[in-house]
Formats: C-alpha cells, sequence, structure tokens
C-alpha cells in the first residue's frame, strides 16, 4: 500500500492539526518537535488504523516519528 505525504497530512488536519502547520511539517522530522499537540498524534494513529486498515501497537506508534517514518511503515503493509 502506497501513501503520499500529502495523505498524511490531511489525516493530520482531520485529527485536529491546524492546516498551515500541516503543510509546513517537515516530512523527516519528528512530528511532536515540530508543533503537533501530544493530543492530535493519538488521533492521527487511530485515524490511521481505521482508514487505512493498519495495525499499530503502541511501540509501533512511539517509533514512528515523521511523516517519512509513516508513509515507509505503511507502504510495508
Amino acid at each position: 500500500m502506497t501513501t503520499s505525504i500529502d495523505d498524511l497530512r490531511a489525516l493530520l488536519v482531520e485529527a485536529g492539526v491546524k492546516p498551515e502547520l500541516a503543510r509546513k511539517l517537515d516530512a523527516s522530522a519528528p512530528l511532536l518537535r515540530q508543533g503537533v499537540d501530544s493530543m492530535d498524534f493519538p488521533s492521527f494513529c487511530a485515524l490511521l488504523e481505521e482508514r487505512l486498515g493498519v495495525s499499530l501497537d503502541d511501540e509501533q506508534a512511539l517509533s514512528l516519528k515523521s511523516l517519512e517514518d509513516f508513509a515507509r511503515f505503511i507502504g510495508e503493509r
């Protein structure tokens, strides 16, 4: 399965991240260091599971830091 960085940005917005922030995110940098709220991060993970049918346990979710990490993880599924 392939998911683009822009698809992931759209899911972040759905999870509660401000659209301006989502557009400016560096895909290779950790999301939580770029202003993504610690409340929005679990919502984003839940949306990934729901919309894309990927399963993330807590350990996996915490190991995925950047949009590139998420895209790679989803691509391997």
